[in-house]
């Protein structure tokens, strides 16, 4: 008993449908791993320097503690010109009252 040519022919066609459904599956896989990566939106936040809780952007306050999530704006000092925060009563560098307390 041989192997008969309609038998032959469904083998062929069967590893003929195989190779191409194979084919079809690897070249979507392929597809989709050259695609760019989809685009994750960043959420900005800011770090409380008191508590380290995160805050929104947008606040100005942290929202765990009340600490001012922003520095204070800056004076000069009239002495000796050097930088500080707007809540300093004397300037930290020669020790000089600033306008604040006069």
């Amino acid at each position: 008993m041989g192997i008969s040519s309609r038998e032959i022919f469904m083998s062929e066609a069967f590893s003929a449908g195989l190779g191409m459904a194979l084919g079809l599956v690897m070249s979507q896989h392929m597809l989709q791993a050259m695609r760019p990566p989809e685009r994750v939106g960043v959420e900005r936040i800011l770090i409380c320097q008191k508590c380290a809780a995160q805050n929104p952007i947008e606040n100005k306050f942290c929202g765990k503690c009340g600490q001012s999530l922003y520095p204070p704006t800056q004076i000069t000092c009239q002495k000796c010109g050097s930088k500080m925060p707007i809540t300093m009563k004397f300037c930290g560098n020669c020790g000089s009252e600033t306008n604040k307390t006069k």
